[in-house]
């Protein structure tokens, strides 16, 4: 892990951007969402699932934020996938495409 301040002072680069979101896990609630790890994802679900759940969970999420959520607050944790994803974009390309062929010419204005 990696401090940006740390490097921005010491005159150093930055790491090079990974150009692909990859696999990951997406931790919704209240609070909004979050990325994280799959090892954070477990991290969480662990908590989450014990027979004395935590009150707060403390985490980081994919780009090394720290977070704080109460645990209640948390409705969700899906995974997603680059598979998944590219799944679902060709399912919204096919729906798309139905509904085109199902419009009428006076629909389009």
């Amino acid at each position: 892990m990696f401090n940006r301040l740390t490097l921005l002072r010491d005159g150093l680069p930055p790491p090079p951007e990974r150009d692909e979101y990859g696999d990951f896990y997406v931790v919704a609630g209240a609070f909004g969402s979050v990325c994280v790890t799959a090892h954070t994802a477990c991290a969480i679900e662990a908590a989450l699932d014990a027979n004395h759940p935590v009150q707060w969970l403390t985490f980081r999420d994919r780009s090394g934020s720290r977070i704080r959520v109460r645990a209640c607050d948390v409705r969700s944790l899906c995974e997603s996938t680059a598979e998944q994803r590219s799944f679902d974009r060709r399912m919204d390309r096919a729906r798309e495409r139905e509904e085109q062929a199902d419009r009428r010419e006076w629909e389009d204005d």
